[in-house]
């Protein structure tokens, strides 16, 4: 059978809602920001400037998705001299973490030495990875590169991104003199975007992050000259097959080291296995014969899960949603502890924040007292349910209500008022976290 063809839709999709465009300049911006902060931190310490910096991760490889909540990672390396920086890894980290935090601003939390980078968490939703790198001279002159993580350990900051540049080139459809595609160039990358968009779209089931997901599409891609959608699918199904002979995923630069060793992320591709089955269940109705764009958005709606691909909005929801007889507006504040300073304010609903800080939730409303506010937490995600933790209700006089993120997912904090028993007013705030 013939799959229903949304190759368009698809493209149009991607480039509305997929591509970054005018945001990779602020992500420039912040990259540029934190490493003066570092040059400038490290001079009030007395410490050695690093030799070099170089841009990783999905920026660097062009897989990084646009993210209506700016949940955007940026991933630096900086080169210290061997003799610039302690001995110890986690001394070299800390020296870093402390150096931005002298000319910190804006940030959710202090930066955090974390185990493979210095971790620089924005109150508004970015989030800056910082690894530190020193540099050793062969005798031959040439050098050597280690990375400080648990233990310093030689690696290459720029391997994995020239290994999928050329991947990408190597392997997508492009123009010869017997090969002329229909599909834009970089087919694969495209591939890898979509896919990354279909696990953001399930942040709390714990899914693999964008390397293990480029990995995977470079093992299976399935080019396909004239249609996008074709390629994807057939490569979700090849990826799905593939994890059915095992979820181990190993590092292409150098596969000796397995990106899966730690349980943690075998988990994830073991759950990527599982939820590839349902999704491929659900695009089966792309090869009924009485398939039509409803039923084809639909399948891919299941996918991607965005606005895109879902019918005209129900009027009658929002009609519901207009009875309410009272105005109310709901503000989210972000602090570091319980009752603190904020850092963070009027955070847009939906917005990205990390685990383990505090939030502050402030509801102003022109309802007539007395009434009685109730809050209620609607908790999603794999971590969520492991802790048999759903959400919770309270209630109390106060517009103020305040919050511990404790579980990574998509989270509603729901206030409602009542007035003589009944629900006047009621407005949500949609809590990401990661």
């Amino acid at each position: 059978m013939t799959q229903y063809n949304m190759h368009k839709e698809l493209n149009e999709y991607y480039d509305k809602h997929v591509r970054l465009k005018d945001e990779i300049d602020r992500l420039r911006e912040l990259r540029d920001t934190n490493l003066n902060r570092l040059t400038e931190g490290l001079k009030e310490l007395n410490k050695p400037n690093f030799a070099k910096s170089l841009l990783q991760g999905s920026i660097a490889m062009h897989t990084a998705n646009k993210a209506l909540n700016n949940d955007y990672d940026i991933d630096i390396a900086v080169v210290f001299e061997e003799d610039d920086l302690p001995a110890s890894p986690l001394e070299a980290r800390k020296r870093v973490a402390e150096a931005i935090k002298l000319k910190a601003s804006g940030f959710s939390k202090d930066p955090e030495a974390r185990t493979n980078a210095v971790t620089v968490w924005y109150a508004d939703g970015y989030h800056v990875d910082i690894a530190v790198y020193r540099r050793k001279e062969t005798f031959f002159g040439g050098e050597i590169l280690e990375h400080a993580g648990a233990e310093w350990a030689e690696r290459d900051p720029k391997a994995i991104t020239d290994w999928f540049i050329e991947e990408v080139k190597e392997q997508s459809p492009s123009e010869s003199w017997f090969s002329d595609p229909e599909v834009d160039p970089k087919q694969m990358r495209r591939i890898v975007r979509w896919i990354k968009a279909f696990t953001k779209a399930r942040e709390g089931w714990g899914l693999p992050g964008g390397l293990i997901i480029s990995v995977l599409v470079a093992e299976c891609y399935k080019p396909n000259d004239d249609r996008d959608d074709v390629a994807l699918y057939e490569t979700l199904k090849a990826i799905k097959s593939r994890l059915d002979l095992g979820c181990e995923v190993y590092n292409p630069t150098d596969s000796s080291k397995e990106l899966t060793e730690k349980q943690k992320f075998l988990n994830q591709v073991k759950k990527l296995k599982k939820r590839l089955g349902s999704v491929l269940t659900k695009l089966e109705v792309l090869f009924s014969e009485d398939c039509n764009d409803t039923k084809a958005k639909k399948a891919w709606n299941y996918m991607f899960q965005h606005e895109y691909w879902q019918p005209s909005a129900n009027h009658s929801v929002q009609k519901a949603a207009n009875d309410n007889r009272y105005a109310l507006s709901l503000n989210m504040g972000i602090s570091r502890t319980r009752g603190g300073r904020l850092s963070g304010r009027n955070v847009p609903s939906g917005r990205f924040v990390p685990k383990k800080v505090h939030l502050k939730f402030e509801a102003q409303t022109n309802a007539p007292k007395p009434y009685t506010v109730k809050w209620r937490v609607v908790n999603s995600g794999d971590e969520a349910e492991a802790a048999n933790d759903m959400g919770h209700v309270s209630t109390s006089d106060s517009l103020t209500h305040w919050e511990q993120t404790s579980y990574r997912g998509k989270h509603e904090l729901i206030c409602e008022i009542l007035h003589g028993g009944e629900v006047v007013a009621t407005k949500t705030q949609i809590v990401n976290i990661r």
